[in-house]
């Protein structure tokens, strides 16, 4: 069995990601059964998660994990298959979820990963599901708004990258399980059209080619209730003039900050916060592991009548990862992007 892996060679500069130079893919020496030690497997990489904050994790800045650095392999949350298992926990043929190597197949400690399905086989769009809707981009937008966000009904949500991978399921769990009114925030008339005519969302400002202001003025009128943030910078400076008394702000990300290499983006208006008497808080879903299985519930609940929608962007081959990420943070890619770590998996 060939082992591909894909390895930070540089540091991103200004230059990236429209210049997609600072990863190689080669090929490495595939691990085996004797290799094994007490507490760990053998695992298949099947479906890798692409997440903008891995801009974060490759600029070498300490964050909640570890920074790669140049020479080190790129990892992220992916579905696997235990191949081999000298653990207590798994078995072989088990599924499982949690952060590896971008790499193909790979020796870990059971301690990192999470049991989703005991035996059998999962199609492509099961795969996905655990890295979208019932993983990391469903519970993150469930979580930030039970933890933070607390919206009640008929109150006015606005989501800015709302159709992006959180965001398209924060408009749907807004609009559809807290029946709130739901401003998306989007770039371009296409994704702004899929946000309202596909989402639901009662209206969509186009960044790219509206006044942000001007429409926040007409579209919430009273105010926002509660805004979930995955944009940061200047976008955030701009919603702080709109809020209302005792809004929720819901920091989940910064992808406008993602790609700066100068001197970071100061928000001003933050005054507002006392005069409103606002709450503004970050968060990482993991902080909240007992929302994990209602978030779940929930969303697959959705699912099964038919109330949310959920678009992939799939990235065939491990090899392809590498143009997934610089996809996303460009801003070019539609729904949660994912790669197929082989291509001649079985297509749905």
């Amino acid at each position: 069995m060939s082992n591909l892996q894909v390895q930070l060679i540089k540091k991103p500069d200004a230059k990236y990601p429209r210049v997609n130079d600072v990863f190689q893919v080669k090929t490495a020496s595939t691990p085996t059964v004797n290799q094994l030690k007490d507490g760990e497997v053998l695992l298949e990489n099947l479906y890798f998660s692409i997440d903008a904050t891995m801009r974060v994790w490759i600029s070498g800045a300490k964050t909640y994990v570890d920074p790669v650095l140049p020479g080190n392999t790129m990892f992220g949350q992916a579905v696997s298959r235990v191949l081999a298992s000298k653990s207590e926990k798994f078995q072989k043929g088990d599924y499982v979820i949690g952060l590896v190597n971008w790499t193909l197949y790979q020796i870990i400690s059971d301690a990192k990963l999470h049991l989703i399905k005991r035996g059998g086989d999962i199609d492509d769009l099961t795969g996905y599901s655990f890295l979208g809707p019932l993983g990391i981009s469903g519970l993150t937008a469930y979580i930030g708004f039970e933890a933070i966000g607390k919206p009640k009904e008929g109150e006015t949500v606005v989501i800015s990258a709302a159709a992006g991978a959180v965001g398209e399921i924060a408009v749907q769990l807004a609009k559809t399980y807290y029946k709130c009114k739901v401003i998306g925030i989007a770039g371009g008339p296409e994704k702004c059209d899929y946000v309202k005519k596909q989402l639901g969302a009662h209206d969509c400002i186009d960044y790219k080619n509206e006044n942000l202001s001007k429409r926040l003025r007409e579209l919430t009128p009273n105010g926002i209730h509660v805004y979930f943030d995955n944009v940061g910078g200047e976008m955030l400076d701009e919603i702080l003039m709109h809020i209302t008394d005792h809004t929720r702000i819901i920091l989940c990300g910064a992808i406008a900050t993602y790609n700066q290499t100068g001197e970071p983006y100061k928000v001003k208006n933050y005054p507002r916060l006392i005069i409103k008497r606002a709450v503004m808080q970050g968060f990482l879903y993991f902080d909240h592991p007992e929302l994990f299985k209602p978030g779940q519930a929930t969303i697959t609940q959705m699912i099964k009548q038919g109330q949310l929608k959920i678009r992939y962007d799939v990235q065939n081959g491990l090899e392809q990862a590498p143009n997934g990420l610089a996809k996303l943070l460009l801003g070019q890619n539609n729904g949660k992007v994912v790669v197929k770590a082989k291509s001649d998996q079985p297509k749905l």
